[in-house]
């Protein structure tokens, strides 16, 4: 009997240890497979992606600002955006590994309902459209000057530095906040990384109301006002070349139109509204996509559009380079190379209503042959389109991201270079009875223009010692007797190597482009400059009767004196806060677009996350605590 209960036990314990060796091979092989497909994708990383994103392509945004992302906008960018062309040859499957083993964002504490906090009251805003103040496009006036001197203005030389910090907003699901606000009455307009349009109230922070593009938007989103001055649309580009019109009444799309069918085309100099008419700055990314040796570079052409600010229909649209590109040759890996390409449009479009036509300033070639419209100031004319004119300050500039690429440069002309940009706007000013175009450029070169006669250089001054990162990068200010112009020189990519480097806030003469004095700002960041960081000034300007507001690569927010360039305030946005929205709300590096002042407010911000720059995702609000 008892011979029979051991052989049952044995049978028992036999089969138990089957089952437990079955549960363990399925356990060990779910964790084999993983482990294995983890390391296959950090593989896949290492390869495809962290080369770029580890240094070798300045441009591109470090491992860290990338785990900022949600796999989303990952997955977007590698499918249908930036990234689309180096990652055609992965499959989708891939797409979405690269995209979790980057993220680390919890998309779970970014719920609807997360996101309700900061949410104004229901309030009755229409009183807003009508109101002061009213700072309704980028350069604060159709000129570009970048002056505010309205009537509401309560900061002056002696008050400035009694700012303290009123408000933080944080951009979900971001690594830059690059959008200039725009304002109307008590409402301010920006943008995010992810598309989104915001409509804050300028006192609190607090989100009236929120609108989603289909993808990211970088410039100043430009208010339409109606015949009494109401303020009625809001009109701006996306980062796929996309326009769109927006009904403030009915909070509705009005109207989206595509300006540019070129796979690399975008958006990033804000476009400008005069009466009826639309004109786009159309730029591309194509320069980055370059630094693919497989790449057949390039074919896009830069151009400017016309649209009608009521349908969106086009009235006319004109390219920086005429010819369409050609084959030119082949690179070193036998891809065919097509020219002549590039001369995009990075900057704001500057209006002249008494000649009937805009200037814009233009970028490098791409590719050979090199064309008379790049590294330009063009007059085109405001019903036609067609060019009136055209100015050259550097000849035979061809550049593109393969000439600084770690790894192939199949792509990268000869003879390249200066890739000495325009991507400030011209300014058109009048001094002493006579119109006068400045432009400055990240050469480091500052340009007197002269308008009736096809731009004729006047005169030219060397401001800084220019370079990649600039020189003069992304806007100037003026009152019309004295030009400020903020210097980056950031970097070893120096075109005058002879000069000592500049960076910093500097003052010139109109009538004689001579210097009048320079603030240049200390180095604070040691070693650390290699990746990215910086004491010059790469953001746009802002000039009031008798302060100059600028930021710093480095992530500070400071007034100069106008007279004499003197400290008056001093902010480090690089830091952690208390968004108004809940959202982890954190500051970087100050770079694109400037400084808002309005009555006694400052509104800056902060977070940029390319080029090696510090990461960050606010909007910061300012005031003297006088109101």
């Amino acid at each position: 009997m008892w011979k029979k209960a051991l052989l049952v036990l044995f049978g028992l314990l036999i089969i138990a240890l089957l089952f437990l060796w079955f549960i363990w091979t399925r356990l060990t092989k779910g964790s084999f497979e993983k482990m294995t497909a983890d390391v296959a994708t950090k593989e896949l990383y290492e390869t495809r992606c962290g080369i770029c994103h580890g240094g070798a392509i300045a441009e591109a945004p470090s491992l860290e600002a990338l785990k900022l992302l949600p796999e989303k906008a990952i997955v977007t960018a590698l499918k249908s955006g930036v990234m689309k062309n180096q990652a055609m040859t992965l499959t989708d499957e891939q797409h979405r590994a690269l995209a979790a083993f980057i993220s680390e964002v919890d998309e779970e504490k970014l719920s609807d309902e997360a996101l309700k906090k900061g949410r104004c009251a229901e309030v009755d805003i229409t009183a807003d459209q009508i109101a002061h103040p009213r700072i309704d496009n980028w350069g604060m006036g159709l000129h570009n000057q970048r002056y505010y001197d309205r009537a509401d203005l309560r900061l002056n030389a002696r008050n400035v530095s009694k700012l303290k910090l009123d408000w933080v907003f944080a951009f979900p699901n971001s690594s830059r906040a690059r959008v200039q606000p725009t304002i109307a009455g008590n409402t301010l307009f920006t943008a995010s990384q992810t598309g989104t349009i915001y409509a804050l109230d300028r006192h609190t922070g607090c989100t009236r109301w929120t609108y989603q593009a289909d993808a990211e938007v970088r410039s100043a989103l430009v208010i339409g006002r109606d015949s009494l001055g109401r303020a009625h649309r809001l009109y701006f580009g996306d980062f796929v070349a996309q326009v769109y019109a927006f009904d403030l009444d009915s909070k509705r799309l009005l109207w989206k139109k595509k300006v540019d069918d070129h796979e690399t085309a975008t958006i990033t100099g804000t476009l400008s509204l005069y009466r009826d008419q639309l004109f786009i700055p159309v730029s591309s990314i194509e320069v980055g996509s370059a630094a693919n040796e497989n790449y057949s570079c390039c074919t896009f052409r830069g151009s400017m559009v016309s649209l009608d600010a009521d349908d969106g229909s086009q009235i006319w649209k004109s390219y920086t380079i005429d010819q369409k590109p050609i084959q030119q040759g082949i690179n070193s890996k036998g891809v065919p190379i097509m020219g002549p390409s590039g001369a995009p449009i990075w900057t704001a479009v500057t209006i002249d209503t008494a000649r009937s036509c805009l200037y814009i300033g233009s970028g490098e070639n791409y590719t050979r042959p090199a064309t008379n419209t790049s590294d330009a100031i063009i007059a085109f004319d405001l019903r036609s389109g067609d060019k009136r004119w055209i100015r050259q300050t550097i000849p035979k500039d061809v550049w593109n991201a393969a000439c600084v690429t770690l790894t192939s440069r199949a792509n990268c002309p000869e003879d390249n270079g200066p890739d000495a940009d325009f991507g400030a706007p011209p300014i058109l000013v009048s001094y002493q009875g006579k119109d006068v175009l400045l432009a400055g450029q990240k050469s480091g070169h500052v340009y007197a223009l002269d308008p009736d006669d096809d731009g004729r250089i006047l005169w030219t001054q060397l401001v800084g010692r220019g370079g990649f990162m600039g020189g003069i990068h992304w806007g100037m200010a003026t009152d019309g007797e004295v030009l400020f112009v903020p210097i980056n020189d950031r970097g070893l990519y120096s075109l005058h190597e002879d000069k000592p480097k500049s960076p910093g806030l500097h003052a010139v003469d109109i009538g004689d482009g001579s210097i009048l004095w320079s603030k240049i700002e200390e180095d604070r960041c040691g070693t650390f400059e290699l990746r990215g960081c910086g004491p010059g000034l790469s953001a746009a300007i802002t000039l009031t009767p008798e302060v100059v507001f600028a930021g710093t690569l480095d992530g500070l927010m400071k007034a100069y004196a106008k007279a004499d360039g003197s400290e008056l305030w001093s902010f480090d946005t690089k830091r952690d806060y208390d968004a108004v929205n809940g959202v982890r709300a954190f500051g970087g590096a100050i770079d694109s677009d400037g400084p808002i002042v309005v009555d006694n407010q400052v509104f800056i911000s902060s977070g940029y996350a390319k080029f090696g720059e510090k990461e960050g995702n606010v909007i910061l609000a300012f005031s003297n605590g006088d109101r």
